[in-house]
């Protein structure tokens, strides 16, 4: 088994090797030992079902459409904007295998997702004609799924190399950091990090959980200046992006309360040691700690969201 674990941990990087090929090796190697992450791979492997909940990082944003025999497709809009965004999100359930087919076909630079029949009929309905409606997405939403999936089964090999891992999910300790109700009105990339932080805080990993919290702060900050059009306040001047601590104080003028910034300051020190250094001794405390300042930083920038 020392053998099949040290060939996964050498071949999971390794773009060539698809992601389901790397699951099912890892379901060996798992076995029982972590029965929560061997869940996980077998929902990965045999698809969510329709009626279940899939993770943050299956959530695909794309284009409503409507078929037009004489036009093809043409964009179906809905004057609430709300209820726009909400049928412009749908969340993929199918399996890692039929994720990589539909990624390998490049006879079309989007991929289309039909609505359920329900939806169908009032579109149908609303719009005065019987037609078929689709979120229409681009191929590229299907890799970062994919990606996000050799993410999360590297970072498990990261925490077992690191003796960063328990066999089950801790006791006593909530397995959710960041809410729900948060995670949906972040960006995309911040949701899948912050998924993967729950995740990995749940299985008792500090030191995975801070690194995550390392890239989550300042891919945040971009993104929300990014929203408002203010991109170029937080580029240096050759182009680059500043780097966190430059982007940390940037960030200052969005927040609501100093307290905000003062806390995640004094978290960041934590954060960069957990990067740099090999020998720091990361409790599962600390992690919880810079996480929740982290929360009340990414509920203030996103409030407004």
């Amino acid at each position: 088994m020392t053998n099949k674990l040290q060939e996964l941990k050498n071949d999971a990087t390794k773009s060539e090797i698809k992601v389901s090929e790397l699951l099912r090796r890892a379901k060996i190697v798992v076995g029982e030992s972590d029965k929560e992450f061997l869940v996980w791979i077998e929902k990965e492997l045999n698809g969510y079902g329709k009626d279940k909940k899939v993770p943050a990082y299956r959530m695909i944003h794309g284009e409503p459409k409507g078929w037009n025999p004489y036009r093809g497709w043409i964009p179906f809009v809905i004057s609430n904007p709300e209820s726009q965004e909400l049928i412009s999100t749908r969340g993929s359930s199918q399996s890692v295998a039929e994720l990589e087919s539909l990624a390998s076909n490049k006879s079309s630079s989007y991929l289309e997702m039909p609505y359920p029949a329900k939806n169908q009929a009032d579109f149908s309905k609303s719009v005065g004609m019987d037609t078929k409606f689709s979120l229409l997405i681009s191929s590229s939403a299907i890799d970062g799924i994919l990606n996000a999936v050799r993410n999360k089964l590297i970072d498990w090999l990261i925490a077992i190399d690191t003796n960063d891992t328990t066999n089950e999910p801790i006791v006593g300790v909530e397995d959710i950091i960041f809410p729900e109700e948060l995670i949906v009105k972040l960006p995309q990339d911040v949701k899948l990090l912050v998924d993967d932080f729950n995740f990995n805080f749940a299985h008792n990993r500090p030191k995975t959980c801070l690194l995550i919290l390392r890239r989550v702060l300042p891919l945040s900050i971009v993104r929300r200046y990014q929203q408002d059009d203010k991109e170029a306040e937080i580029k240096g001047s050759g182009g680059d992006y500043l780097d966190t601590k430059a982007l940390l104080g940037k960030s200052e003028n969005l927040l609501s309360q100093k307290r905000i910034y003062t806390d995640l300051v004094a978290y960041k020190i934590l954060t960069d040691g957990a990067q740099h250094s090999y020998t720091l001794n990361v409790q599962i405390s600390d992690a919880k700690g810079a996480a929740i300042a982290t929360r009340v930083f990414l509920d203030d920038i996103f409030k407004d969201l």
